[in-house]
């Protein structure tokens, strides 16, 4: 029932933001595009422990996730002028636990499944340089992403049965950012880079059900597209792409439930992804 509603959510914004963009001949011509990739994918979490006062490393989680990744854009525009891109993605895998069970902090192994998808409108206007191949790209935009991580039973170092756990996060974040577009006679590259800052940050979790609100830190993006170009079809064909994305979370305020107190500490994700897709 969770992810129907995630779903249902990132759904209607993908067709809110679908609805904004005009077509009209000075926008560029649009181009749709389906991709998918293997995301090397990592989670760390830190905080205090024992009598140190200095954050350590709780946890960490990774290993490697899918993804399939649909668009819309106009980001072949050939001249100066406006750019929109509206995208939509699923995502999820199974990674390794490498982390300490709670209380006692011993060593817990176990596996973390994760389900996630996202949706996202990214505008901005091209600046085009005359007599060059070379366009800047300045951009901003808005998205959503929601993901299920679930942390299965395991046994930790002492012997003793940990219990999972099951948390949803819903998340809203901006983004910040430049880009560079270059053509030569047989290919084509397009550098984007900047800034991404949560501005919305809920997590759920069934202990039994509690909400968190991480506090929200900026952190970093980047992508590079490469294309090959055919004389007959200028703008469409495969494309390769190398994405890193990220999230870093403050701790959030403790809450209590029943006779425990919770929060979710200070954490840091981190993804890269390698794709290929088509464009058509």
């Amino acid at each position: 029932m969770k992810r129907m509603t995630a779903l249902s959510f990132v759904s209607a914004f993908f067709m809110f933001c679908n609805s904004i963009v005009i077509a009209d001949d000075t926008a560029g011509e649009g181009i749709t595009e389906v991709s998918i990739g293997v995301e090397l994918f990592r989670w760390q979490e830190f905080g205090q422990q024992g009598f140190s006062n200095d954050d350590v490393r709780l946890l960490t989680e990774q290993g490697p996730r899918v993804s399939f990744r649909f668009s819309r854009n106009n980001d072949v525009r050939p001249s100066n002028g406006y750019l929109y891109n509206i995208s939509a993605s699923l995502y999820g895998g199974d990674v390794e636990y490498d982390g300490q069970s709670q209380p006692g902090g011993h060593f817990s192994p176990a596996d973390v499944d994760y389900a996630g998808m996202s949706a996202e409108f990214l505008g901005g206007y091209r600046l085009k340089a005359p007599l060059k191949a070379h366009a800047l790209d300045l951009l901003a935009g808005i998205g959503v992403d929601s993901w299920t991580r679930e942390i299965s039973d395991g046994v930790n170092s002492q012997g003793v049965r940990v219990r999972g756990i099951e948390e949803d996060y819903r998340i809203i974040f901006m983004r910040l950012g430049v880009g560079l577009e270059y053509r030569q006679a047989f290919w084509k590259s397009l550098w984007r880079t900047g800034v991404k800052y949560p501005v919305s940050t809920k997590e759920t979790l069934d202990l039994p059900a509690v909400k968190l609100e991480p506090g929200k830190e900026p952190s970093l993006f980047f992508s590079y597209r490469f294309q090959l170009i055919n004389d007959d079809n200028l703008d469409k064909g495969t494309f390769f792409s190398f994405i890193y994305d990220s999230y870093r979370f403050s701790k959030s305020p403790v809450v209590s439930t029943g006779p425990l107190l919770v929060h979710q500490p200070n954490s840091h994700m981190d993804v890269v992804s390698l794709s290929i897709g088509r464009a058509f």
